[in-house]
């Protein structure tokens, strides 16, 4: 007769800890998320406690640490501190994380540890500039990496990918109408951190799966720039280098390219609006290349190339790349995607003077801007408002200053409508300048 078999003893302290109080890793978790769920946070995996319970283990982020030992307090009966669980030990400072730099990270691997925790969360991320912020587009121009066929590890349905593909327009709906509001943003945040999951389990080819990696990188175009929008540059950029390397690895599709295209002219708004111009025009240049552009597509690239030649003081260019927007726009095709169909002439006009406006021609940005105040719809406050500061700005370096203060007065009326931190900064810093006039 053979031995009977005998539990390992438990790798660390918390795996002790755990055992004797008849809970498993994944309780743990469930536990854990039931606490997540309340504050609005998206779940952890149910294997997140693994590297917790390994000989050497990982220390968990301080909101999952918090958590944990709240759970473990209330299973025991008794405080249950860092040091009961040998969490008190000093955090290794330079610890890797893929998210430090999505485009060099296994794909697999980065995906995993965006849908495990809060890692979005971290306030000392810092912006990437130089290569460092091109070489994810640049390396879309290589092709799709090879792969060896991988078994699929999770079944896809049509309604699974449908509903990611609604969630994609439903949080372009939302952004459009109230901004990047606190819970609007996190909830976009738990999505894609949700899809990330989804993604990396559901590997495997075919028109399905197509159309996950498409609305993948739908969502992340989208929720990168309701992070952008909030003023958290950093984590837009990770969010869309992430779009970036999904398509590397599996935009096959025409559609996937179309897609990324997209993403990459937004993370180039970014780029602009904030003076990496260099970036900018580097990332432009990539989305521009990419093949068999729908026309709608490539005049919403062509838009962004005339917000960031104005930027970088190019007048040249902000007319050679009005005219090819308004090319673009006039020669449409049947094959315009959803996220292109909010480009209009008057979208055009609005570039063209904010353009005119960051070249210091405000004489020239006047009647684009006046005519943009005067068509914008109600519908989308935030566009409605960014509007107004621009031509508040611009009648300020025009001299007009009872006009710019009657504008700011108007743009103070809107600014309660909507979320966006990124017109609030701008407003207070408009304000400042015409008060000090």
């Amino acid at each position: 007769m053979e031995p009977a078999a005998v539990d390992a003893p438990p790798a660390n302290v918390l795996g002790a800890l755990l055992q004797q109080l008849g809970m498993g890793p994944e309780q743990l978790i469930a536990r854990i998320n039931q606490r997540r769920a309340r504050r609005g946070c998206s779940p952890l995996s149910p294997k997140a406690a693994y590297p917790w319970l390994r000989e050497i283990p990982s220390l968990p982020q301080p909101d999952n640490q918090t958590d944990a030992l709240a759970v473990l307090t209330a299973r025991a009966g008794r405080c249950i501190t860092a040091s009961d669980v040998g969490w008190d030990l000093p955090r290794h400072r330079h610890r890797h994380r893929h998210l430090d730099a999505p485009g060099d990270a296994p794909l697999e691997a980065l995906l995993q540890e965006i849908s495990q925790g809060d890692l979005m969360d971290r306030r000392h991320l810092l912006m990437l500039t130089g290569a460092a912020a091109t070489a994810p587009a640049l390396a879309l121009l290589l092709g799709p990496i090879e792969e060896a066929s991988a078994a699929s590890s999770g079944q896809l349905s049509e309604r699974l990918v449908g509903s990611i593909e609604r969630a994609v327009r439903d949080l372009r709906e939302i952004d459009d109408s109230t901004g990047s509001a606190s819970g609007d943003l996190t909830w976009g945040v738990g999505i894609w951190q949700s899809a990330s999951r989804v993604v990396a389990q559901a590997r495997g080819s075919g028109p399905l799966a197509d159309r996950l990696h498409t609305a993948y990188i739908e969502l992340s175009e989208q929720v990168g720039w309701m992070c952008f929008d909030a003023r958290r540059h950093p984590q837009a950029q990770r969010i869309y280098h992430t779009g970036m390397r999904l398509a590397r690895e599996r935009g096959t599709s025409l559609t996937t390219r179309h897609s990324t295209a997209n993403l990459v002219a937004s993370a180039a708004y970014q780029s602009a609006w904030l003076g990496h111009h260099n970036d900018a025009a580097a990332l432009l240049d990539i989305a521009a290349r990419t093949p068999d552009l729908p026309s709608a597509a490539a005049a919403v690239i062509a838009e962004r190339r005339v917000y960031a030649a104005g930027r970088r003081h190019d007048p040249d260019a902000v007319l050679r790349y009005r005219d090819e927007a308004l090319l673009q726009l006039g020669s449409p095709d049947e094959r315009a995607p959803w996220w292109a169909t909010w480009l209009t002439k008057d979208s055009v006009d609005a570039a063209t003077g904010r353009a005119w406006l960051s070249c210091d021609q405000p004489s020239q940005a006047l009647p684009f801007l006046r005519s943009r105040v005067e068509a914008i719809a109600p519908d989308y406050p935030r566009d409605q408002l960014h509007a107004v500061l621009d031509l508040a700005d611009t009648v300020h370096q025009c001299g007009d200053g009872d006009q710019a203060r009657e504008l700011l007065g108007q743009a103070e009326g809107l600014i309660d409508t909507v979320s966006s931190q990124r017109m609030v900064h701008r407003f207070e810093a408009l304000s400042s300048a015409v008060a000090g006039a």
